[in-house]
């Protein structure tokens, strides 16, 4: 099966180049050339393979303006949060052909578009896609030439914090050739837990820059019975005294008053962060029937989180002459500077793409090649346990911290990546309710990910390999037609197919199987029922990923109920199995009022998860009871190592309704007046028009009915709505919605949109009993409102290309409270922790030359 697999796959990939030519796409290609006359009006209309499709939306010039956004990719971004952030990426379209990556076309400015179609899930089979995508057609203007120039600054009201972008956009549109090349940059200011007010759980030992003498070998116990004798009381802990030489009774003043370091001003909140990226992309027609695209990204991004100070408890004898103590004791002291820890990431890819045309069918040949490179760095002690001073050595008149040895760990993955991709699609036969369309894609993808790591001794270098060969065939299916007159009475009704097997060199050979009806019976409803089953192995990266280990992580455990600061493993698991997932769907779509496209959408999701996969959540005490060897407690109970590697899971099942509406509504606006009918007749002074008002509305409610996981054969469900959690975030949000609400008339514009979670809970198991952790439901605001200088100084040309935007995060500043049974926070689930930046404003200015 193997071998057939590889020689079907390869043999569809050599049939590229037979294509013969046709003609139908060079009249296709000129009609997209001619220019556009401003004065006519824009009809948006899909490609003519979808012209039975009823779209789900659509937005003209205007409409797409009124989003007050920069580039295509911002768009796509936004509507894909309208659609619902739980479906798969919708296939893209761009004048009738489809694309490989959103690469080929995020990084245009918006004024490239000249409409947009949102088609409905399904539809974009007919395309080269998959049974249950949808599809974006995205038309272009037939000439554009401009640069794009982009600053912005965005500050935290609360302060402290800061974050600076800008990009350099050069942009040529010429009928079927494009080019692109877009230059952009991000920095982000790191913000300090001290700057936020947190506060810190006590430390197990009273470590302080200057240093505290502790008892030893307790060093919770009496440091010495002389000191106690002359303090009158038993004295655990004294600070380090400001002289030279000191004698047993200057340790008095202060016995029991040990001196106390603020970490915050040591540990990062938000890691301080930059950010570049280079992406070109060039397109053109090459024959009649043949058009290309290449696109070359390069990006490079940094972080850097501080973890606190390095603590050590430093053995002082009672031999050492400079000791006024009669034993020996202890000395806590912190180094003078924080632990650090690094991650660079740098990545490229290449995606070069030809689509050919041949009568009714269009083919599509993709090959793409990614490297990317990471490396973590992070600092700790390298020595465990108190480290014994020389006799020699005199500490109160030494500076300790330059004792403490930090070590510093580093960590590696290299991973390549190259695919190979043919994709068919056209009409296999005609039937009395129209052509059934067909696609036959044929793959082929080597990966490589090559690890290092100092962290790990058993094994600190890794080489995993994987190559793919896979064969989908994927069939739309019409049943009945109104146009066709077949079963008419019906309406229109299609079901689509798909079949896929992928061989991995690793995994074997796993399957894919959809099926999907959709049945218009009216031409303003719309009816879909699909059962979707997908077999996937574990991502080379979660199988081969290098073994990380983070100090001085701060996370709650549910078990004693406290806030520890742990050593945190990451990495990747090579015994990570294959994940199947079946997910089945029911929807029905209503066009209420076709004149302010405004629709209402109703979906219902069961997703059926076997053996998948997830990184272990960090303060879950489900997890932490089925999965003891991961979490490291101390002789006393205190957790002090947490291994979050991944695993599989042996299943979950989820329930959910999802409930939705959308406008886009043309409130007003005024046509150019037409020419006098008469001949010789006078001409009235033009006015400008009136530029159109356009409102539109989004909202979406989700209700998760049921969420169960079984963590491991045998052990009972977790109930994620009623108190079961993974994850520090609480049990799964029962209800949520979110939506926008947009005003925009030629070029200004308010866009208002929200997000609401609904309250969840989490359960506790102390030593005492159980408690439950209430997370409040929370409400986030955010407003955008932009301007084109055109409207606000019409009378000066320049400003006619600039654009001043400004965006409110969180408008009324909200965080999420967590209480306990008796209405007390955890250290751990302290607002600043949920949510570290709070309210932000960014101004930006766009100019388009």
């Amino acid at each position: 099966m193997r071998r057939a697999a590889r020689c079907s796959a390869i043999a569809l990939l050599l049939a590229g180049a037979a294509f013969p030519c046709q003609a139908a796409a060079a009249a296709a290609a000129a009609a997209a050339a001619q220019p556009a006359d401003p004065n006519q009006p824009i009809v948006i209309t899909a490609p003519t393979i979808f012209s039975d499709v009823q779209p789900e939306r659509t937005l003209d010039r205007e409409a797409i303006d009124g989003y007050g956004l920069s580039t295509i990719d911002e768009l796509l971004s936004e509507l894909q949060v309208q659609l619902g952030s739980d479906e798969d990426f919708p296939l893209i379209i761009v004048n009738g052909e489809r694309l490989n990556s959103i690469d080929e076309i995020g990084a245009l400015p918006v004024e490239v578009l000249r409409s947009l179609v949102v088609l409905p899930r399904g539809s974009a089979v007919r395309a080269g896609g998959t049974a249950n995508q949808r599809v974006l057609s995205l038309t272009l203007r037939p000439k554009v030439q401009s640069a794009t120039l982009t600053a912005a600054t965005k500050v935290a009201t609360q302060g402290d914090w800061h974050s600076e972008r800008g990009e350099v956009i050069l942009t040529s549109v010429k009928g079927s050739t494009r080019v692109n090349l877009a230059l952009r940059g991000r920095t982000d200011s790191i913000l300090f837990e001290s700057d936020r007010g947190i506060v810190q759980p006590p430390p197990r030992i009273p470590y302080a820059l200057v240093g505290n003498v502790v008892g030893y070998p307790n060093s919770l116990g009496e440091i010495d019975p002389a000191l106690s004798l002359a303090a009158g009381q038993i004295v655990t802990v004294v600070p380090v005294p400001a002289i030279a030489h000191p004698a047993l009774t200057d340790f008095i003043a202060n016995a029991n008053q040990p001196l106390v370091t603020d970490l915050g001003d040591y540990r990062s909140l938000r890691p301080k962060g930059r950010n570049y990226d280079l992406n070109g992309t060039f397109a053109t027609r090459l024959t009649p029937w043949l058009t290309s695209s290449a696109t070359v990204r390069l990006n490079r991004s940094t972080s850097l989180y501080l973890r606190g100070l390095p603590a050590a408890t430093f053995i002082l004898s009672s031999g050492n002459l400079a000791s006024p103590f009669t034993r020996d004791v202890g000395i806590a002291v912190y180094g003078a500077n924080p632990l650090r820890s690094r991650s660079t990431r740098d990545s490229g890819e290449g995606n070069l793409t030809l689509d050919a045309d041949f009568g009714a069918w269009t083919a599509n040949l993709n090959a793409r090649h990614n490297r990317t490179r990471d490396v973590s760095t992070s600092e700790r002690p390298a020595a465990f346990g108190a480290i014994p001073l020389d006799d020699s050595l005199d500490p109160f008149g030494a500076d300790l911290t330059d004792l403490i040895d930090i070590r510093s760990d580093r960590a590696t993955a290299r991973t390549t990546d190259t695919l190979l991709d043919l994709t068919l699609n056209g009409p296999l036969f005609a039937l009395p309710a129209g052509n059934l369309l067909a696609v036959v894609e044929g793959q082929l993808e080597w990966n490589r990910l090559l690890s290092t790591s100092t962290y790990s001794i058993i094994d600190p270098k890794g080489d995993f390999r994987r190559n793919e060969q896979s064969l989908r065939a994927s069939f739309d299916i019409p049943l009945a037609s109104r146009d066709k007159h077949f079963l008419a009475a019906l309406g229109d009704l299609r079901a689509q197919a798909e079949i896929g097997r992928i061989h991995y060199s690793d995994a074997g050979t796993l399957d894919h199987q959809a099926f999907g009806l959709t049945w218009d019976p009216r031409p303003l409803l719309q009816l879909r029922a699909s059962i979707d089953r997908t077999e996937t192995p574990a991502p080379i990266q979660t199988l081969g990923n290098p073994v990380v280990v983070t100090p001085a992580v701060r996370i709650f455990d549910p078990l004693t109920g406290t806030t520890v600061d742990v050593s945190q493993v990451t990495g990747g698991n090579p015994s990570a199995l294959p994940q199947t997932a079946t997910v089945r769907r029911l929807s029905a779509q209503f066009k209420l009022v076709p004149k302010w496209n405004l629709q209402l959408n109703i979906d219902y999701t069961d997703t059926d998860r076997r053996d998948f996969l997830s990184s272990l959540p960090d303060s879950s005490a489900a997890i932490m009871l089925a999965f003891p060897d991961r979490f490291i407690r101390d002789s006393t109970g205190v957790l002090t190592r947490v291994d979050l590697r991944p695993v599989n899971f042996d299943s979950e099942r989820e329930q959910r309704l999802r409930l939705g509406f959308n406008m886009n509504a043309r409130l007003d606006g005024q046509a150019p007046p037409p020419p006098p009918s008469t001949p010789g007749a006078a001409v009235a002074p033009r006015q400008p028009p009136r530029p159109a008002t356009y409102l539109q509305l989004n909202a979406n409610y989700i209700r998760v009915l049921s969420d169960r996981i079984v963590i491991r054969p045998g052990l009972p469900p977790v109930d994620l709505i009623n108190g079961g959690a993974l994850g520090i975030g609480g049990g799964r949000v029962r209800n949520q919605a979110d939506g926008s609400a947009a005003l925009s008339s030629g070029g200004l514009g308010a866009r208002a949109g929200f997000t609401w979670r609904g309250s969840s809970s989490l359960l506790t198991r102390l030593a005492s009993g159980t408690d439950t952790l209430r997370f409040d439901p929370q409400l986030l605001v955010n407003l955008r409102l932009f301007a084109e200088g055109g409207r606000v100084i019409p009378k000066i040309a320049w400003a006619k290309k600039l654009r001043l935007s400004l965006d409110v995060i969180n408008l009324f500043d909200s965080r999420q409270r967590v209480r306990d049974s008796l209405g007390d926070t955890s250290l751990q689930y302290q607002s600043a922790y949920r949510d570290p930046i709070g309210r932000t404003v960014e101004i930006e200015l766009r100019a388009v030359f």
